[in-house]
């Protein structure tokens, strides 16, 4: 998984500043897709991929999208390994400091901690998130 590379293609309907919004036709075989954290749900018949563009693409023009598996590793990582360790830690450490009332404080602490890393993340990580997005590695312009 961490040195595979996955292949997207699609249609660009939106693209800026070295950023786009790829419209990926839906297939059966999303829903097994290791990938699909990336992918947010479009209309009934696609889903959309926010990549990186180092080419200056425009709406409509054809891509092909890579997405590394090292990628896709650390992605779920940030989103549910850490957050799941810092849940844990936050339980165990307020079973010990707390004396009374163990199990909510306990709980309140771990659920506090999660969140100040979800809202550290969502404040001060935009560049390791443009980072992590995949990229788009071929155009096929119609014009």
């Amino acid at each position: 998984m961490h040195t595979e590379e996955l292949y997207e293609e699609g249609i660009v309907k939106e693209a800026k500043d070295g950023i786009a919004i790829i419209s990926i036709q839906d297939s059966g075989k999303c829903e097994e897709c290791t990938a699909k954290i990336y992918c947010k749900p479009g209309n009934s018949e696609g889903r959309n991929l926010t990549v990186r563009d180092p080419f200056g693409v425009h709406p409509g023009d054809k891509v092909r999208v890579s997405i590394k598996g090292s990628k896709i590793l650390s992605a779920s990582f940030l989103l549910y390994g850490i957050p799941l360790i810092l849940l844990l830690a936050g339980i165990f450490i307020g079973m010990e400091v707390f004396k009374t009332n163990k199990e909510l404080y306990s709980s309140l602490l771990a659920i506090g901690i999660v969140t100040t890393y979800a809202l550290f993340m969502f404040l001060f990580s935009k560049k390791e998130r443009i980072n992590s997005y995949p990229e788009i590695v071929f155009v096929s312009s119609p014009r």
